[in-house]
């Protein structure tokens, strides 16, 4: 226990021993020691304080309409309108066209894209690729389930087989007989 206070005081005594007993109020050696910075530069970015209205009632401040407002979001693009787009039932499917580019949408199933060629021949276009053919014939086309007309009947064929459906442009069927 002794040895415990004998250690603990050597141990203080050498840290004083760098200690100096007169104080140093010299202004360059503490200039010296301590760097200052000083930044006479303004802040950016900062509004200049405004004062309220002089004509204030009940102390309330005037808010305009724009101040209460919340920041308008950023305009959405638009996505550009498909090259063609052809759906089907029994079982659903979805194909659409951009550019070099048809994908194939299934429910369950992941998007499929293919590569493809546009070639036409009368009456009837061809979108062509790897693994993927579809063929688009003028005629009236019903969905099957609703009561609209589509321009086109298409016909997708691919490595899990046929599919059958409409497409082009659509009759959405609720105008009056003529």
């Amino acid at each position: 226990m002794i040895g415990l206070r004998l250690a603990g005081l050597v141990a203080m005594g050498a840290g004083l021993t760098g200690c100096d007993s007169k104080p140093n109020n010299d202004a360059a050696s503490v200039m010296q020691t301590v760097p200052v910075v000083v930044n006479s530069a303004p802040p950016e970015n900062v509004a200049a304080p405004v004062s309220p209205p002089k004509n204030l009632k009940n102390n309330h401040f005037p808010v305009s309409r724009e101040t209460l407002a919340p920041p308008k979001a950023p305009p959405v693009k638009a996505q550009p309108q498909p090259d063609y787009r052809a759906i089907g039932t029994e079982p659903f499917w979805a194909v659409t066209v951009r550019g070099t580019v048809a994908t194939l949408e299934r429910p369950d199933q992941d998007p499929m894209q293919f590569a493809v060629a546009r070639a036409s021949k009368k009456r009837t276009i061809r979108y062509v690729g790897d693994g993927f053919a579809m063929t688009i014939s003028q005629g009236p086309c019903s969905d099957g389930m609703s009561d609209a007309l589509w321009s086109d009947r298409v016909a997708v064929a691919f490595a899990d087989g046929v599919l059958k459906g409409c497409g082009g442009e659509r009759d959405a069927g609720d105008s009056p007989p003529g």
